[in-house]
């Protein structure tokens, strides 16, 4: 599926805190004493540390998300050993290939999996979309509580379990995402995780349930790139190998999207980029 450049698209947005944001940085200074117990992610930008949120993590929450969406159209588990996209489909190549029948490409392995693991990927399958680290617009403040860690069984607070914790508040994070050979539904499913983030049903980092990482989607744009020159080209400007356009608004995506339903099956059956419509 990766053999062939067909088109590209960039989708660059803002994320602003609604709500207080945590987390938390796997380096802590345990030697300060003046440092708090668990302190924000950071790393370097322009030669400064600035506090960010890694690309990982926004591809799990949009991943998470993505599977709650779709979840009515046989999403697998991937983190499980008998249910996910990965062992179905090696298992069934191990027979093909005992069979004697040709062991199947990228095209086959893309249509036997689930609607989440044809864009985020899996052990057999070649994620189509990546995340770039988000990084503050502007400054940045933050703040500094202390909590008290819960026993799960009784429901009360542990004894001598009281910790300190950094978070930012009323911070803007610029965000971009990748997208390679997709669909028209690839893009209608993030702008629809876009909605679940606005709506407050999905969140980022820690402590959610105490009102924690709720975000507001902001500034949308996205940038396309089609290299099969003979498409329809209304509204593109013509590069030397690919044709280009850029849509701001969210509306406006949606409008163009508006054929795609995410509630129908058949939605996400095609698996020959060259025959989808040019965004």
């Amino acid at each position: 599926m990766f053999s062939k450049l067909y088109n590209e698209a960039v989708i660059e947005f803002d994320m602003h805190t609604e709500s207080p944001l945590f987390i938390k940085s796997s380096d802590e200074n345990q030697l300060n004493p003046a440092s708090v117990e668990h302190t924000f992610f950071v790393t370097y930008k322009n030669g400064e540390l600035v506090p960010a949120i890694p690309g990982s993590s926004l591809k799990g929450v949009f991943r998470s998300t993505a599977e709650q969406i779709l979840k009515e159209h046989g999403v697998c588990d991937i983190l499980s050993k008998n249910n996910s996209c990965s062992t179905r489909i090696t298992n069934e190549e191990k027979q093909n290939k005992n069979d004697g029948l040709k062991k199947p490409l990228g095209k086959s392995r893309y249509e036997k999996s689930c609607p989440v693991c044809k864009v985020f990927g899996s052990q057999v399958l070649k994620s189509r979309i990546s995340f770039n680290d988000a990084y503050p617009v502007g400054e940045v403040r933050t703040g500094k509580r202390t909590a008290v860690a819960i026993d799960r069984i009784t429901g009360t607070s542990r004894k001598s379990a009281l910790f300190d914790f950094e978070y930012i508040e009323d911070a803007t994070f610029r965000c971009k995402i990748y997208l390679k050979n997709f669909f028209r539904w690839h893009v209608k499913l993030i702008y629809q995780i876009f909605e679940r983030i606005d709506e407050g049903f999905t969140t980022f980092g820690g402590f959610s349930s105490k009102g924690f990482g709720r975000m507001k989607v902001e500034n949308e744009s996205i940038t396309v790139r089609y290299y099969d020159k003979g498409r329809k080209t209304e509204g593109y400007a013509e590069k030397e190998f690919f044709i280009e356009k850029k849509i701001t608004g969210r509306d406006n995506v949606l409008e163009i999207l508006n054929d795609i339903s995410l509630e129908d099956k058949h939605t996400f059956e095609g698996c020959e980029i060259q025959n989808d419509k040019t965004l």
